[in-house]
Order: C-alpha cells, then sequence, then structure tokens
C-alpha cells in the first residue's frame, strides 16, 4: 500500500496523541530508503527513526507521569490552574448527532477514506467538533470546551461501504469521563470598574432616546434636562445596575476545563489507569523503535558502502 508524505502525516490524531502518524512517518522513511538505496538514504531514514521514537516516547511518558502525579480535584473545589478532575459526561438538552452514524453524543470526530484505481486508501474528509459540553461530579459541574484536546474514547466504529471507509469515535451522555487540562472558575463580574463602565453604557442609551428621557424625567417641563434632572438620571441609572450587579453575583458561578497553553489536555473515558497503561504501551513501543533506530544509524555508518 502506497501513502504520501502529506497523507501519513495527517494520520496524527488526537484521539492517540500522534502515535499513529509518527509509526507512518517511520514507514514512510524506510520505504523511502528501500526506493533510493544507498548508505545516504538509510542515514536518512534511521535519523527520521531515531528522532520521531525519541519525541514520541518523551511525549508519551511525560503524559503518563502527568496522570500519576497530578492529584484529582473536586470541581467545586478545584484551584484555579492545571487541575486533574472525574466526573461523568451530562447529557446535553440538544445533542449533538455524529457526523457519519448520526449517533447522539456530546462530541465526534469522523474520517472517510476511498480507495483508488491502485487499491489504496486516501483521506477523502475528516472533522471533528468543537462543541462544549458538561461533566459533574458529586460537588458540582463543569463545562468542558474540547477544542485542542488530545480525546482517547473506546467508541469506535469503522465501516466499509463499497469504495469507501469510515471511522467514527465519540464521547456519549453517560461516559465516565477523565480530564486534565487548564481549570477557571468565571463568576459574576460585579468589580466597581465594571460597575462605571455599565453606568456609563446605559447613560448613553438613554440619551440616545430623548423623548423618553424627557418623559422620565424633565421635571419641571422646559424641555431640557438641567443639572439637578441629570442628577436624577445618574441616581436612576446606578440603581438599575446596582440591582443588576446583585442579581448576578447570586448565580452561581461557571467552572471551564480548556487547553492549556503549553502542557497537555487529556480528556478520556478509558479511566484513569487504562489511559496509564495506554500511554505506557506507547512510550515502550517508541522507545523500542528508537533502539532500532539507532542500531540501524550504527550500521548504516560503519557497515554500508557510501
Amino acid at each position: 500500500m502506497h501513502f504520501s508524505l502529506g497523507q501519513l502525516l495527517r494520520l496524527k490524531s488526537r484521539t492517540n496523541w500522534g502515535n499513529t502518524g509518527l509509526l507512518g512517518l517511520d514507514f514512510f522513511a524506510l520505504a523511502a530508503a528501500v526506493n533510493v538505496g544507498g548508505r545516504s538514504a538509510w542515514l536518512g531514514a534511521c535519523a527520521v527513526i531515531c528522532a520521531s521514537g525519541l519525541a514520541a516516547w518523551a511525549g508519551n511518558t511525560r503524559r503518563q507521569r502527568l496522570i500519576h502525579d497530578v492529584p484529582t480535584s473536586r470541581i467545586a473545589s478545584a484551584a484555579q490552574g492545571y487541575v486533574e478532575l472525574s466526573g461523568v459526561i451530562e447529557p446535553a438538552d440538544e445533542m449533538l448527532l455524529a457526523e457519519l452514524s448520526q449517533t447522539p453524543c456530546v462530541w465526534y470526530r469522523y474520517q472517510i477514506e476511498e480507495k483508488n484505481a491502485d487499491d489504496d486508501w486516501h483521506i477523502k474528509e475528516e472533522g471533528e467538533s468543537d462543541q462544549t459540553f458538561v461533566m459533574s461530579d458529586a460537588s458540582g459541574s463543569c463545562v468542558i470546551d474540547p477544542v485542542g484536546a488530545e480525546i482517547n474514547t473506546h467508541h469506535k466504529n469503522v465501516w466499509t461501504e463499497f469504495d469507501r471507509r469510515y471511522t467514527e469515535y465519540l464521547l456519549l451522555a453517560d461516559d465516565d469521563l477523565y480530564a486534565i487540562g487548564d481549570f477557571a472558575t468565571i463568576g459574576p463580574d460585579t468589580t466597581p470598574q465594571t460597575f462605571k463602565r455599565e453606568v456609563s453604557d446605559l447613560l448613553a442609551a438613554w440619551k440616545s432616546e430623548r423623548g423618553d428621557l424627557l418623559q422620565r424625567f424633565d421635571a419641571n417641563q422646559d424641555g431640557e434636562i438641567d443639572l439637578p434632572e441629570w442628577e436624577s438620571v445618574r441616581a436612576a441609572a446606578e440603581s438599575e445596575i446596582r440591582a443588576q450587579h446583585t442579581a448576578r453575583a447570586a448565580q452561581a458561578p461557571v467552572h471551564r476545563l480548556s487547553k492549556p497553553s503549553k502542557r497537555p489536555f487529556l480528556l478520556s473515558n478509558l479511566g484513569h489507569e487504562d489511559l496509564s497503561r495506554r500511554y505506557r504501551r506507547w512510550a515502550w513501543a517508541h522507545l523500542a523503535i528508537f533502539l532500532a533506530g539507532c542500531g540501524g544509524l550504527a550500521y548504516s555508518l560503519l557497515v554500508l558502502q557510501a
């Protein structure tokens, strides 16, 4: 089966942190060395295999350690910043429908491949949802923004129809969810600066409706808002905004988990231990590939003719 380099790099999927794509890159490097031949080609291929194996080993090891090192927090009492949460995905008021199977879900990723005349599979179309969803634990609820997440799920469907192969990954309502990412609590904005700005905005809106303003506040009916009347206008605006702030303060804060700027953002319905084992297995596999690449590099340098 033949793949182009671009197709192999596109196999990198956030569902497995690019492990499949990096294996494809190694395969491409070996295939190129076989086709081109010669010491230089094999040196280049082995160098690529060493570099990709080492990078993937380090990345998977880092994720496996994070899963064990970052303590699980309760949503209601989680600190702001990088946290680990464990809970259940809540059903949405309006569930998403998966692109291919139309299965009700909260997140999906899909890929459509097409077989050409050479009996090779080529990616025809792919995509994933970006709609937020909610997870909860015994202490509260948290909005999950899946954009940029590395998502591992056991809901995977693959089927073939004629010359097309369809692959779909899903997260479903009521799934157990493990999550690690950037946690932020968004409370009501009732700061003095916000109060002042909102009063100014309200006054500007009232001034634009001069007829209504005169009807409400022109006490002496002279067709103008004089200084004492303007003080009444300002007091009324401040009273209205103060009432809005009081209502906001009574609302519960919104917790949100999203992609950090530098650290991994992981979502999985596999469970804490299963996800850790998956990253550990990938780490060992890529370490073996790195060592094989080092052996090939040494062989190319010492044995092959230039």
